[in-house]
This record gives structure tokens, sequence and C-alpha cells, in this order.
């Protein structure tokens, strides 16, 4: 009787330490995340906990001002379903688990004015010394760039006028500018220094860089927001792990709560 008691014991002891490790490997792989979006505020869903080869069966993750490639999402919905990443025993070996397969992957991103403004700026615009006035509008399904260009040549300061009209348009998982203006001192630009300032921020956003198998076919731009979806919206699951996390001045580690 005693041997069963302590063989039940040590079963039960065995399982929880399974457990336990399991909820560590999930809360792992949040951080990863974090790590590279650094959200305001977030939410990952695990069916279950990622299995010693890297299988996730379904996930669910959803971000509040979260930087994706520099351009800030203000929300940020994805979910994925029958994925294999990296093993979590090679995780401490790369910066970031990588996406081996997936079946599906569905997502929505809302981003504003702002945040183009704020994406030009740094991707094209310079530094702020040389460019001012910059300002960004978006309806009537296109983007609207206006910004001021300090020339500091040898023998004269001159200010340039640029202004750049535009659309969003996906080709398969990428985002790109399509159907460009742009003017210089009310005068269009030529083809060619066009094309070359555009190659610096072309395509606008790409999700096969994260080796996802995402494709944005809906895109609602005006009123100052755009919202680029694809065309399966992605939902949470019922049940599993979840994980939140709320942007603090001291951070804290991210806490599994069973649902």
């Amino acid at each position: 009787m005693r041997f069963r008691r302590l063989s039940a014991f040590l079963l039960s002891m065995l399982l929880a330490a399974s457990a336990a490790h399991a909820a560590d490997l999930g809360q792992e792989l949040f951080k990863f995340f974090l790590k590279k979006m650094d959200p305001e505020k977030a939410e990952f869903h695990l069916q279950s906990a990622p299995t010693e080869k890297g299988e996730i069966p379904w996930a669910y993750l959803e971000c509040t001002n979260a930087n994706v490639r520099g351009m800030n999402i203000r929300s940020l919905k994805m979910d994925c379903f029958d994925a294999v990443i990296t093993p979590p025993n090679e995780w401490k070996k790369h910066e970031h688990p990588r996406v081996k397969e997936m079946l599906a992957c569905h997502a929505e991103g809302i981003f504003t004015e702002a945040d183009v403004n704020a994406f030009l700026h740094d991707r094209l615009f310079g530094h702020d010394k040389e460019w001012e006035r910059i300002s960004v509008k978006m309806h009537a399904d296109r983007i609207y760039a206006v910004g001021y260009y300090n020339a500091n040549l040898k023998i004269m300061r001159l200010k340039v006028k640029l202004e750049l009209s535009c659309r969003i348009a996906g080709r398969g998982t990428a985002l790109w500018l399509e159907d460009v203006e742009l003017k210089v001192n009310n005068k269009r630009m030529s083809k060619g220094m066009m094309e070359k300032a555009l190659n610096r921020i072309q395509p606008f956003l790409d999700m096969s860089k994260y080796n996802l198998p995402l494709y944005l076919t809906k895109i609602e731009l005006g009123d100052g927001i755009c919202r680029v979806a694809s065309r399966i919206p992605p939902r949470p699951i019922d049940g599993g792990i979840l994980y939140k996390r709320v942007k603090k001045p001291v951070s804290g580690d991210a806490a599994p709560v069973k649902k």
C-alpha cells in the first residue's frame, strides 16, 4: 500500500513538473514576441504549449501598438494553425524561433496617418535637420504626403517641397506602394529618381520576412486610418493557456493564466 501511495505521489509530481515545463515554454515563446515587437499591450493564446519538437497546433496573438519592421501598428491580431517552429532546445542559439512549417495564418492590422508619417520619415525622408513639416493624409483610398527638404549647398541653402501620392496594394504576403506620384517643387520627379527613392522602402510591409503564409487581401483606407486584413479574420481560441502583458515602467515576466 505504501509503495502504491509513493508511486502515485511520484507520478503526480512528474505530471506537475511536466505541466510547469510546458507552461515555461509558452512563456518563453511569448517573450520572443515581446522582445521583437515591444507592444504596449499583448495577449498570447495557446491551445497547448509548444512540444519538444516545436509543434504548435493553434495559437493567437493580439497586440496594441506593436513595432513591425519599424512601423507602429495600433492593433495587430494574428492566428496560426499546425505550425512547426525551431525546437525549444535550440531557442537560445537564435535571436528568435523561426517558423519551419505552417498550415495557415490569418491577421488584421490597423495603423494611422501618424504611424505612416513616422515610418516614411525614418525610412525615406532622412534626419530631422534635413526634413521639416512632414504631413501624411489618408482619404479616397490614397495616401498623400508632403514634406520640405533643406538642401545645404556650398554657396546657399534651398528649401525643396516634396509631395507623394500613392495607393497601398497587397501582393502575396506583402504590401506595396502603387500608382505613385512624386513631385518636387510642384514638378513631377523623373521615373529614375522616383524608383531610387522607392527602392528604400519597398515593399511597404512583408510578412514573408517572418516566414508566414499570410496573404493580405483586404485594404480599407480613409479618414486617417488604414485597415489591412486577410480574407479570413483571426480569432482567439477557447480554452488552453493565456499569457498577458501590459507595458509598465518596470517590466515583469509574463504570467500564464488558465482559461
